[in-house]
Parts: structure tokens; C-alpha cells; sequence
């Protein structure tokens, strides 16, 4: 028995270790984003992908509006954009 619940515990312990569902973007916001960071491009792609798993839609908006406004990148941005970057050095 005790067996038993240290084997589910940690299955559910693994299941949690995936990475998170995506967020639900409108594609507007995905056609607004490739303007300037195009699909073609593994960085953008994968950009993109760790940005939506990141932040909610309102989350970016908001992100967004304080560098139109500040001038300051949500670290959450700029973490997601460096992540890639690294992986996907040419």
C-alpha cells in the first residue's frame, strides 16, 4: 500500500514537470508579433511559443503597453527572447 502511493506520488510529481499549455492568443496578436519577429525564423518561432506558455494574453498587452511607455522589457520577455536565443544560435 505504501508502495502504491509513492509510485502515484510520483507520477504526479513528473506529469508536473511538462511544460505548461499554452495560453489562448488571439491571432491577431500572433500576426501583430510577426512583423517584426517573422515565423520563418526558429528564434521568433520559438519566441513566441515560450511567450504564450509564459504570460496570458492580457499579461503581454500589458507588457507590451509599459514599453510603449517606459521604455522597459517585462523580464519575462526578455527571458523567453535570450532562452531562444541560445538555443537557437546560428
Amino acid at each position: 500500500m505504501r508502495l502504491s502511493l509513492i509510485a502515484i506520488a510520483a507520477l504526479a510529481l513528473l506529469a508536473s514537470c511538462g511544460q505548461p499549455a499554452a495560453n489562448p492568443y488571439p491571432e491577431s496578436a500572433r500576426a501583430r508579433f510577426e512583423v517584426s519577429c517573422p515565423s520563418d525564423s526558429p528564434v521568433c518561432t520559438c519566441t513566441w511559443d515560450r511567450l504564450t506558455r509564459t504570460l496570458t494574453y492580457e499579461e503581454y498587452e500589458a507588457a507590451l503597453e509599459r514599453f510603449r511607455e517606459t521604455g522597459l522589457m517585462e523580464p519575462k520577455v526578455t527571458r523567453a527572447r535570450t532562452q531562444c536565443i541560445e538555443r537557437h544560435r546560428e
